[in-house]
């Protein structure tokens, strides 16, 4: 550029600078060809020198006076073992008169390349026809050196090398050493033309940004700045632009600064008050609204119910108050997952909202529990057209994702004035109701009874006494036996929960098992038994009392559960017993609260060798095409067709319908509840495989079960 000050005046420093970095790098990669060419050249060479030193010393040694044949010949096996090459030596006719490999000896070898190499009495090289196998390979001859004296005289043979591998390899590495080279150039190249810009860019920018803010300047923008990256004559420019701007810009800069941090305080209060009013409306909202339906929580509700306790007690304004608790929601979202619960939990707020008048509060106070307060409530009859409106707009089916639900509820219902004065009494009243109305069939209403207070609170000690029961180990397990009617034998026998209460004495199942299945104590209840009963026969069998198979039911509650396959699986294994020898007894409406899903269960309870058994048969709503759907072992009959199968036509009816299905089916039979001779008879003659029943025994501890068993086998044994 010093040299050429006009050359391309038009042209940019940037591309200027470019174009002499691509000349000199034009020049470097000239050179590097040339350095790659003169490699391979040298390649070639060496490889050449290589062969003819080699030729020409064996050469020399092959034509040593008296040299013998047999001599001549075992050089050059040693030569074959040394180079591993193809080497040989021809008389001046051409034959093969000695070689690395005997094969060729004697053989004609008239090549041109060799008999001029004779002819003219010095090396030669060439690409010729191997001798071995007539392939192209790279040869040199050498012919043999003239005997002393006789200069001028043709050579009387050569030395033929094949040194095709000795190129190859030495032209290997000389291409290896020149892509290198070629590399080594690329990726310099490539470096220095990324050195270039970001030279060129160094140098460029500051005068690009000077030009800039120059006009910038010039333009009125007094505030424009250059950023000073150097000392030099560059840097020293950019800082006298930047004091000449900033003595035109300070005064100005200092207010415009004074009014952003203003505006920014103003801003920041503004944002900070915002977010205060924000954060206290939520809290307040959050304290007294659910956060999953919006309706008011139980801290909301006290306060509207206080009002409406205040009103009542000033203006004889009466009201009553509706304990609204969903049926099965446990269930529900246990099976299904929290998510269709919440779902769930939403729809029924929205139907209530949607039923009840305006001014009726309702609230959620926790779980699947609402409670809705109806003022101007005057009369019994009043509270039942609200409740039924209740019960209605929860019954029709919910939509959620993926399913399709049907839920009920239990309601309660206290009233102002007749029930109780102040609020947290009628709330507890309407508590007690509601589980009245649960204690009834559920999905119905009840109206608080001062009688209702007694069984709410034995119910809520005998839940207390239960789980202690279940912890202290107070609970055993009665085994009825089983009758083959074929045999005569016992079978198997059905394992049935008691409870010898120290407190209470020996406790109803019709009493506890109902309480267990409400509060969820069925679930671990159950798995006791499940244990129990498998350890137990586990204990017969080691005493021999083999060819047992027990029975255990299964409640609703534990077949939604979907943990019990899995603790089927680990009691099996704990216990050691065979599969084959566990029978689960579930009633046809357990199974059919959700078909498919009870469907999947048995199959993978079937492929652990378990029997599958339907309890109460003829109870519920079964068919022929329903139970085709499932993979069951056995029916039992319900006691209530077999109690009076002497006198009532229509349950020996069903009867013999029951036993015709299951012979259609191929299942095993079992009636439970016989207690006479006269029902024994009728079921033996109609092809019923075991009977159930205090004719025989009734259900026994395990002690008095094996000796019942061990008596009842003796004839037979002996």
């Amino acid at each position: 550029m010093g040299l050429f000050p006009n050359l391309f005046p038009e042209m940019s420093i940037r591309l200027k600078l470019l174009g002499a970095f691509l000349v000199m790098l034009a020049g470097f990669i000239v050179l590097a060809g040339a350095a790659v060419v003169l490699q391979l050249v040298g390649a070639q060479r060496a490889a050449l020198q290589q062969a003819e030193h080699v030729a020409a010393a064996v050469a020399r040694i092959s034509e040593q006076p008296g040299a013998a044949q047999s001599a001549r010949q075992s050089y050059f096996d040693s030569l074959g073992v040394l180079f591993d090459r193809d080497i040989f030596l021809v008389d001046a006719s051409g034959v093969v008169v000695a070689a690395t490999d005997r094969r060729i000896v004697g053989q004609a070898h008239q090549v041109p390349e060799i008999a001029q190499a004779v002819a003219e009495g010095r090396p030669r090289d060439f690409v010729g026809p191997d001798v071995f196998d007539g392939t192209d390979a790279r040869q040199v001859v050498v012919p043999l050196p003239a005997p002393d004296g006789t200069a001028g005289v043709r050579a009387a043979g050569a030395v033929v090398f094949e040194y095709t591998q000795v190129y190859d390899t030495l032209m290997a590495e000389a291409k290896q050493a020149a892509l290198l080279t070629v590399l080594a150039t690329f990726i310099l190249a490539v470096l220095g033309w990324i050195m270039a810009f970001r030279v060129t860019h160094a140098l460029v920018r500051p005068l690009a940004e000077l030009e800039r803010t120059v006009a910038l300047v010039a333009a009125g923008n007094h505030g424009a700045r250059l950023r000073v990256r150097s000392n030099d004559e560059v840097g020293r420019l950019a800082a006298a632009v930047n004091r000449m701007a900033a003595d035109l810009q300070r005064q100005h800069d200092a207010l415009q600064e004074r009014n952003a941090d203003l505006a920014r305080s103003n801003a920041l209060l503004q944002d900070g008050i915002t977010r205060q009013q924000e954060a206290a409306e939520r809290i307040e909202y959050l304290a007294y609204h659910d956060s999953l339906t919006a309706l008011p929580n139980r801290n909301q509700f006290g306060a509207l119910l206080a009002d409406a306790v205040a009103r009542a007690e000033r203006g004889h304004h009466p009201f009553g108050l509706f304990f609204v608790d969903l049926d099965r929601f446990k269930q529900i979202n246990d099976t299904l997952g929290h998510g269709a619960g919440d779902a769930l939990l939403q729809e029924v707020a929205r139907r209530l909202r949607q039923t009840l008048r305006a001014g009726d509060a309702i609230a959620r106070l926790g779980g699947d529990e609402f409670v809705v307060l109806v003022d101007e409530l005057r009369s019994d009859r009043h509270a039942e057209a609200v409740a039924h409106k209740i019960l209605q707009a929860i019954a029709r089916p919910f939509i959620v994702p993926g399913y399709e639900l049907r839920v009920t509820a239990s309601v309660g219902i206290s009233r102002h004035g007749r029930d109780g004065r102040d609020g947290q009494t009628l709330m507890k009243y309407a508590d007690i109701a509601m589980y009245q109305a649960k204690a009834a069939g559920k999905n119905s209403f009840a109206f608080y009874s001062p009688a209702h207070d007694d069984n709410s609170i034995a119910r809520l000690e005998l839940e207390s006494r239960l789980r202690c029961a279940l912890e202290l180990g107070e609970l055993e397990l009665h085994y009825q036996p089983k009758l083959d009617l074929r045999s005569g034998r016992i079978t198997g026998m059905e394992a049935l929960l008691r409870w010898p209460s120290p407190g209470l004495g020996m406790v109803s199942p019709e009493q506890f098992i109902p309480v267990a299945e409400e509060t969820g104590l069925i679930v671990p209840l159950g798995k006791w038994a499940l244990r129990q009963a498998c350890r137990q026969n586990m204990a017969w069998l080691a005493q021999g009392l083999d060819g047992l198979t027990v029975a255990v039911n299964l409640s609703p509650r534990q077949f939604s559960d979907p943990d019990l396959l899995t603790d089927i699986v680990s009691i099996l294994h704990e216990t050691g017993l065979d599969g084959r020898r566990l029978e689960l007894e579930i009633t046809e409406s357990a199974i059919m609260q959700d078909a498919e899903a009870g469907r999947r269960l048995l199959r993978s309870l079937k492929s652990l060798g378990v029997r599958i058994a339907i309890d109460d048969f003829g109870t519920g709503y079964s068919s022929l095409s329903t139970l085709k759907q499932f993979p069951i072992d056995t029916l039992k009959i319900d006691r209530s067709f077999i109690a009076d199968l002497a006198t009532d036509p229509e349950d020996r009816g069903l009867t013999e319908a029951i036993l015709q299905m299951a012979r259609t089916l191929k299942l095993h039979v079992v009636a439970e509840g016989v207690e006479n001779r006269v029902q024994q008879a009728f079921l033996r003659e109609r092809g019923c495989d075991e009977l159930q029943g205090f004719l025989f025994s009734k259900p026994l501890p395990a002690a008095e079960f094996a000796a019942f068993v061990h008596d009842q086998r003796q004839p037979t044994a002996a």
